[in-house]
């Protein structure tokens, strides 16, 4: 009698397929489905929140021209003018019509002074009813006369960009 080991009539071992890449499983699937999702959501808030604000970067642009031109002609009652103009069409881009509108003289710097939380406009006469009288001289609140065109420009500029609705 022959006498044989059965484990010689196994096959030897084999290793399975490697696991591949592809097709990934659920996990990666959900993962790739809420990371779109979230690049989704955050290029529309993106997106409106520019919408919301692109009117800021346009006034200050408008603010830069206005401050330019003033250099060129040095006429303080046409700066404080225009920046005046140029507050109101934001304001009323920015706030209800009927709140803003009918504002002029004292309640228009106290308006400004209140919605950009800079008292500066109080009392400043580039922002109050002396800017339509080319005989009254513009005095600033702060500083020298000759620095008055840069108080105008810089209130201008910092409302714009602070003010909150």
């Amino acid at each position: 009698m022959d006498l044989q080991n059965p484990l010689d009539q196994l096959r030897p071992n084999h290793l399975p397929d490697p696991v591949g890449l592809w097709p990934p499983a659920i996990g990666w699937w959900l993962l790739a489905l809420i990371g779109i999702a979230l690049m989704v959501l955050v290029t529309v808030y993106s997106w409106r929140r520019w919408q919301k604000n692109r009117y800021r970067s346009e006034a200050l642009l408008q603010a830069r021209k206005i401050h330019a031109d003033y250099q060129a002609h040095q006429s303080l009652h046409r700066l404080a003018n225009e920046s005046n103009e140029l507050l109101k069409r934001v304001a009323l881009h920015a706030f209800p019509a009927n709140k803003v509108a009918g504002l002029s003289g004292a309640s228009w710097c106290q308006f400004l002074a209140d919605t950009g939380d800079m008292p500066d406009f109080l009392n400043h006469s580039a922002f109050n009813n002396h800017r339509y009288n080319p005989q009254i001289p513009l005095t600033p609140t702060h500083g020298t006369p000759d620095e008055m065109p840069a108080n105008v420009y810089k209130l201008t500029r910092q409302w714009i960009k602070k003010h909150h609705a």
